[in-house]
C-alpha cells in the first residue's frame, strides 16, 4: 500500500511540475505532457532518462538508366525497434509517388512528369514475400504505404526487408531533385524509406505534397551506384572505391585538397578532353558509406568541373572537412562557389553557431538552373544565380542546414521554422559579415512588415504541413522565425544566447527535438522566464507594430507595443536647436509584461520631431512612428 501511495505522490508531483512549468506557455500539447510523464522528454529541455529512437541500416544498389531518365534499385533494410512498443506494421515512404497520377499535391507539375509512381517489383519481410497496398478504404494512400508485419516487431528486436523498385526521374517539374538535362542528375528521396516512429506521434504518417520537407531517423547507409560511361558521382558519405573509379592524378589532387586551405581544381574540362578523369571507358560502380545520417543523396553528371579545399574545423583533433563545388562548364557564377563554401564552413564552425562542423565533407552541386537550392546531408542541390551576392547566400544557406535538420533530426514537416528559420537567420549573419551592402535583415524586416498580422499569416506553432498557401509557408518557415531568433538574441545578449544555442545543439544532436525542447533548453540554460517572448512570437498571432502614443511636457516619450511582438525600441529625437539624440532599448525591455514604456528625452530642450523604429525592425504601420511638436494633436490621437 505504501508503495502505491508513493507512486501516486510521485505521479502527482510530475503533473504538478509539468503544469507549473508549462502554464507559462500559451498551451502545451497532450503529446508533450505524455512525453514528460513517460520521461522521454524533460521540462528542463534535456532528453528524458527514457528517451529512445529507432533506426535502420540500408544496403542499397542503384542503377541510373540515363537513356530512360529512370532509376532502378534494390535494397536490404534492417530496421531496429528501440521503442517500448510492439509494432504491428511499418510505414514505407515512396516519395516519388508525388508524381503519380491522382496524387494529392500542393505543387503543380508538368503533364510529362505525371507517372504511375514508384513501381515496387518485389518486397519481402524476413524472407517472406508480401506487397504494399495502393489503396485503403477506396482512397489513394499518397507517398506513404503501411507494411503489415507477419509477426509483430517486439521492443529491442529487428526486422529484415528486401525490396526492388523503379521510378521515372522528373525532367521538367523537378521538386528538389531530378534530371536537369545535358547529363545532370541530382538524385534524392529515391529509395523506399521507413518513416520515423517517435515518442511524440508514433508513426509519422504525413504525406509529401510538395511544400513542406522531411523528417528522418539517423541511419547507416552502404550504397552502390551504377552509372553509364563518362558519368562521375558525388554523394553523401565517404567514397570507398576511389582508386577503382578515378585515375591516379585525380586521387593525388583530392589528397592535396584534403589537407589544404587553398582551393584546387580537382577536375577541369581539359582533364575530360584528355581522358584523364575516370579509369573505365564503360560504365562504373561507385561505392559510398555513410553512418548515423538522416538521408542519402547523390549527383551523377557528365563532364563536370570539381573545385575543392579543406577547412580545419577542430584544432584540438586536427580534423579537417573537405569543401567542394561541382558545376558545368557554362556557369554564370558557380565557378566561385568553392570559395563561398569554404568561407561558409569557417563561419559556421568559428562564428555562428560557432559549433564544429559535424560532417566529413560538403559538396555544393550546381544544376544549372537560374536559382533555388535544396539541402541534403553533405550534398546541396543549387541553382546558378547571376550575381555573386545571391550565390554566396545560396551556398551558405544550404550548407547551414548541416546543423538543422541533419545534425539535429528536426521534423521539418510539422515545424519548418526549426530548421529553415535557423538557416535564414544564420545566412543573415553571414551576409552582414561578408556583404555589408546587401542589408539582409532590412530586407527581411520589410518582407515581414508586409505580411505581419494578416489573416494568412500562421503562428509558428501551427503545424507547417497544414499550410497549403506557399507565401504563408515562406513567412512562417523563414521570415517570422528568423526574426524571432534575431530578437531573442538581442533580448539575451550575445554571450548568453550562444551559450543556450550550444547547449541546445549539444543536447539534441543525433536526436529528434521538438519546439518545447528548444524553449525549455533556452529557459533552463539562461535561467530566465522567457514566456513573455516565446508566447507572442511562437504561439500567438501578435504582429509588428510600435507606436508613439504620448509625449509629455517634460519630454517623456511613451512608446506602446501596439502589435504585441517584443522587439527592440529605437528612437531618434531632434531638438529645436538642431541637435539629435538617439535612444535604444533592447528587446528585453518588454520582459516585464508592460504594454508601454517611457523614455526620458532631455528635459532642458524643446523637442521638434521624434522618429521611432529602424529599417531592420519590422513595423506594419509607420504613420504612428513619427511625432512633430507642432502637430501634437494630429499625430498622437489614437
Amino acid at each position: 500500500m505504501r508503495k502505491i501511495i508513493n507512486t501516486l505522490l510521485s505521479m502527482a508531483l510530475i503533473f504538478v511540475s509539468v503544469s507549473l512549468y508549462s502554464q507559462t506557455y500559451s498551451w502545451t500539447s497532450v503529446e508533450m505532457r505524455e512525453a514528460y510523464r513517460k520521461d522521454t522528454r524533460s521540462i528542463n529541455g534535456l532528453p528524458g532518462p527514457k528517451y529512445w529512437q529507432n533506426h535502420a541500416k540500408y544496403k542499397l544498389n542503384a542503377t541510373l538508366l540515363a537513356n530512360e531518365s529512370a532509376l532502378e534499385g534494390k535494397g536490404h533494410i534492417t530496421y531496429f525497434n528501440n521503442s517500448p512498443d510492439t509494432l504491428k506494421h511499418l510505414v514505407i515512404r515512396l516519395y516519388q509517388n508525388f508524381y503519380k497520377k491522382g496524387a494529392a499535391r500542393a505543387w503543380n507539375i508538368a503533364p510529362k512528369d505525371v507517372t504511375s509512381g514508384v513501381k515496387i517489383q518485389s518486397i519481402k519481410v524476413n524472407g517472406k514475400k508480401t506487397q504494399l497496398l495502393d489503396k485503403q478504404y477506396g482512397y489513394y494512400l499518397g507517398t506513404n504505404r503501411p507494411l503489415r508485419l507477419f509477426t509483430p516487431l517486439l521492443p529491442g528486436d529487428s526486422v529484415q526487408i528486401e525490396i526492388q523498385w523503379k521510378f521515372h526521374i522528373p525532367e521538367i517539374t523537378r521538386n528538389r531533385m531530378g534530371n536537369y538535362g545535358k547529363g545532370r542528375y541530382f538524385i534524392a528521396y529515391w529509395y523506399p524509406q521507413i518513416a520515423v516512429y517517435d515518442d511524440i506521434s508514433g508513426w509519422d504518417n504525413i504525406n509529401f505534397s510538395g511544400i513542406v520537407e522531411f523528417y528522418n531517423d539517423f541511419n547507416d547507409y552502404d550504397v552502390a551506384i551504377n552509372v553509364p560511361a563518362d558519368y562521375a558521382v558525388w554523394a553523401t558519405g565517404h567514397l570507398e572505391n576511389g582508386n577503382e573509379v578515378y585515375q591516379q592524378e585525380i586521387l593525388r589532387r583530392i589528397e592535396k585538397a584534403n589537407s589544404s586551405n587553398r582551393i584546387r581544381h580537382i577536375i577541369t574540362q581539359n582533364d575530360w578532353k584528355k581522358g584523364k578523369v575516370l579509369k573505365s571507358k564503360e560504365g562504373s560502380r561507385w561505392h559510398f558509406i555513410a553512418t548515423n545520417v538522416t538521408d542519402f543523396s547523390f549527383a551523377a553528371v557528365l563532364k563536370y568541373n570539381w573545385d575543392a579545399s579543406s577547412v580545419l574545423v577542430d584544432s584540438a583533433n586536427r580534423r579537417r572537412v573537405r569543401v567542394e563545388a561541382i558545376y558545368p562548364d557554362s556557369t554564370l557564377s558557380f565557378y566561385k562557389a568553392a570559395r563561398y563554401a569554404h568561407e561558409s564552413i569557417e563561419f559556421l564552425s568559428y562564428q555562428w553557431p560557432g559549433y564544429t562542423y559535424p560532417f566529413e565533407h560538403m559538396t555544393s552541386f550546381s544544376n544549372g538552373t537560374s536559382n533555388g537550392g535544396m539541402e541534403t546531408p553533405m550534398m546541396a542541390n543549387d541553382g546558378d544565380p547571376k550575381d555573386t551576392v545571391s550565390l554566396a547566400g545560396l551556398v551558405f544557406h544550404e550548407i547551414s542546414h548541416s546543423y538543422f535538420p541533419f545534425f539535429m533530426g528536426i521534423n521539418e514537416q510539422k515545424y519548418a521554422w526549426m530548421d529553415e528559420g535557423w538557416a535564414a537567420y544564420l545566412t543573415g549573419l553571414f551576409s552582414e559579415d561578408s556583404a555589408l551592402r546587401y542589408h539582409y535583415f532590412t530586407r527581411t524586416a520589410s518582407h515581414f512588415s508586409s505580411y505581419s498580422g494578416k489573416q494568412t499569416e500562421m503562428p509558428l506553432m501551427y503545424p507547417s504541413n497544414f499550410i497549403s498557401n506557399f507565401s504563408s509557408y515562406r513567412v512562417q518557415a523563414y521570415i517570422r522565425s528568423s526574426l524571432a531568433y534575431k530578437f531573442l538574441r538581442d533580448a539575451l545578449g550575445d554571450k548568453l544566447f550562444k551559450k543556450a544555442l550550444h547547449a541546445y545543439i549539444k543536447r539534441w544532436n543525433g536526436k529528434h527535438p521538438v519546439p518545447y525542447d528548444f524553449f525549455n533548453t533556452f529557459a533552463n540554460v539562461t535561467g530566465q522566464e522567457l514566456s513573455w517572448f516565446i508566447n507572442p512570437w511562437f504561439f500567438q498571432k501578435d504582429y509588428a507594430d510600435q507606436s508613439i502614443i504620448k509625449v509629455t511636457n517634460n519630454n517623456k516619450i511613451v512608446v506602446e507595443n501596439t502589435g504585441g511582438l517584443p522587439m527592440p525600441v529605437k528612437i531618434k529625437c531632434t531638438y529645436d536647436d538642431g541637435s539629435t539624440e538617439f535612444f535604444f532599448e533592447h528587446t528585453s525591455v518588454w520582459s516585464t509584461g508592460n504594454k508601454a514604456i517611457v523614455i526620458q528625452a532631455d528635459k532642458d530642450k524643446k523637442i521638434n520631431t521624434i522618429d521611432l523604429g529602424a529599417e531592420n525592425i519590422p513595423d506594419i504601420n509607420r504613420t504612428n512612428n513619427h511625432f512633430e511638436m507642432q502637430q501634437t494633436k494630429a499625430t498622437t490621437k489614437k
